[in-house]
């Protein structure tokens, strides 16, 4: 393979973590190879303790604040969405949706309005109850800037669902009795018709916190004393490096079938590897192909591959040159050679070449066979790579700067990747300077929007990608920082005209077929250099079951369990 040729770029190795002396004390030992290395077992646990290693640090467990797969899944063990999806099978494309807080909804019949009927009986670990009142607070903390909770912060972070949202109404036949009649109505009014609302409350960031949480005056204890009505309760953290989470008994849901849960922060792939090879971790829910290779092979654990919707990418920025150039961006796209990075990988990653990827609601695989629906046509051609850079009128050679993670979540290959990219380019005519930094160091970076000296950042996206207006999330031209996460300063008037469409579109049919026609104008233009979709490998040791295979980067907390 081509990039056995060059060294690999030098990456800096980190302290292992505290509870992993152990697996670190053998890796140093075997000059960091796995054969022959045990340990005992760390934290104290029993044998009902089920410990998940995490590919970076534990963020503070605020859902509104939150950004980053590592801290959403946990959020997600501590709090309920009102919506949430079937992770019980499966699933080639996004999950069906089922009841969470919210028993039901219904949408208008001009998809203006939802009205919600939450569940009956629910209460917060903290033992306030749960009803239509505690659900509008959490919305006032992020749109009301009158209301006593309002957090700017948390506004900031959830306008990709509250631009939507007018206003939120607890409603019941009598004004005056309101509370005692019907709590657990809440009807959501909408600014413009918006049919794909339901799955849009499934994001994890959109789940209910306490209301006395809330109401205790202090947003940044919010996130390090979690409080929410989930299927488990913060029992001890070490913040940044561990939480430890016991099983809620009186879940709504069904009691865990886990006593305890702890999460343990190792950044460095190579000792979660050995912690997992000597029965210190028994789960890694986003694993590189690396530990994939080493830990299947030794049968120290199994792989389940959820194959979720997720796009891998250089974003560029559209305001500066070159990058504001599309014939150049679509020669990027056509220099690059997708199979290598698959082979790279040993195939934990399939390439992309647009901007809707699999396993997304829109994603019609006959479609995009077919007729191109959705897709693209940038396959690996540097000739006509080199072609559309002259018709471009970007003189050669020319230089790009790039942000790059030198690790962290779903990027433990990140510098072998840019090598490759680094020499894909060079071929015609395009000269990469690579900024490497720590990953969540990238995305505070790039979080204003890219300024005048950077053309972009690799970088890749997982939530909400299984949804039809991830498009939206991602390149509408009201979606540049800081109302959203355009960060590329892609915009396009007829995209944002089709997005339009088929926000209101209540056919489903008819709502998914423009957002492909939007992928199409989309992949045109080249904001993106589409790479590729990582299969987001699990890695489970031989005890841990209940864990079912759907297309989601989330695992159901009531049903995963230590044998």
């Amino acid at each position: 393979m081509r990039f056995t040729h060059r060294p690999r770029p030098p990456r800096p190795r980190r302290a292992p973590r505290r509870g992993l002396r152990a697996a670190a004390g053998c890796a140093l030992a075997a000059a960091l190879l796995l054969a022959g290395c045990s340990a005992n077992p760390s934290f104290g646990r029993d044998s009902g303790t089920l410990v998940i290693g995490a590919e970076g640090e534990i963020p503070p467990l605020d859902p509104h604040r939150m950004s980053g797969t590592v801290g959403l899944r946990i959020v997600d063990a501590l709090y309920d969405p009102l919506i949430r999806e079937d992770l019980s099978a499966r699933t080639d494309r996004a999950p069906a949706l089922r009841p969470g807080l919210a028993e039901s909804w219904k949408s208008a019949s001009d998809a203006r309005s939802y009205t919600l009927e939450l569940r009956e009986g629910v209460t917060f670990a903290d033992g306030a109850r749960l009803d239509a009142d505690a659900v509008k607070l959490n919305f006032d903390r992020i749109m009301d800037e009158d209301s006593p909770v309002h957090d700017a912060t948390a506004a900031g972070n959830m306008t990709f669902l509250t631009r939507w949202i007018e206003r939120v109404e607890v409603t019941g036949p009598y004004r005056l009795t309101l509370r005692l009649s019907e709590p657990y109505r809440l009807t959501l009014r909408l600014s413009e018709p918006y049919a794909g609302l339901p799955r849009l409350l499934t994001d994890r960031r959109m789940s209910i916190v306490s209301p006395k949480a809330l109401n205790a005056g202090k947003p940044d204890d919010i996130g390090l004393h979690p409080v929410g009505t989930g299927p488990f309760t913060q029992r001890a953290a070490d913040h940044g490096r561990r939480i430890t989470l016991e099983r809620n008994t009186g879940y709504w849901g069904g009691e865990p079938r886990t006593p305890t849960i702890v999460v343990e922060s190792v950044t460095d792939p190579t000792t979660l590897a050995i912690a997992a090879e000597t029965g210190e971790v028994d789960a890694i829910l986003s694993a590189g192909a690396q530990q994939v290779h080493q830990l299947t092979h030794d049968d120290a654990m199994s792989v389940q591959y959820p194959d979720a919707a997720n796009q891998y990418f250089l974003r560029l920025n559209a305001r500066i040159a070159p990058t504001d150039d599309p014939e150049f961006r679509q020669a990027l796209n056509y220099a690059v050679d997708r199979k290598a990075i698959a082979t790279l990988t040993q195939g934990q990653v399939a390439p992309s070449t647009g901007p809707l990827p699999r396993g997304n609601e829109a994603y019609d695989e006959a479609a995009a066979e077919t007729d191109g629906a959705g897709s693209s046509p940038y396959t690996y051609d540097p000739e006509r790579a080199r072609q559309l850079i002259r018709e471009s009128g970007v003189e050669t050679p020319v230089r790009i700067t790039l942000l790059a993670p030198d690790s962290g979540p779903g990027f433990s290959q990140a510098t072998e990747i840019m090598a490759l990219l680094e020499q894909d380019l060079k071929a015609v005519g395009v000269s990469l300077k690579v900024r490497y930094m720590e990953f969540a160091s990238l995305v505070a970076e790039e979080g204003n929007g890219y300024d005048d000296r950077t053309h972009g950042s690799f970088n890749g996206w997982t939530t909400g990608a299984d949804a039809a207006d991830f498009l939206e999330r991602m390149f509408s031209g009201q979606a540049h920082p800081p109302a959203g996460v355009n960060r590329g300063w892609y915009a396009n008037d007829e995209v944002d005209a089709l997005f339009d469409r088929a926000r209101g579109e209540p056919d489903t049919a008819s709502r998914m077929g423009l957002y492909r026609q939007a992928a199409d104008e989309i992949a045109a233009d080249a904001p993106w250099v589409f790479l590729y979709q990582d299969r987001l490998p699990r890695l489970l040791a031989g005890k841990v079951g209940g864990v079912a295979p759907a297309a989601s980067v989330y695992v159901d907390y009531t049903t995963i369990r230590r044998r």
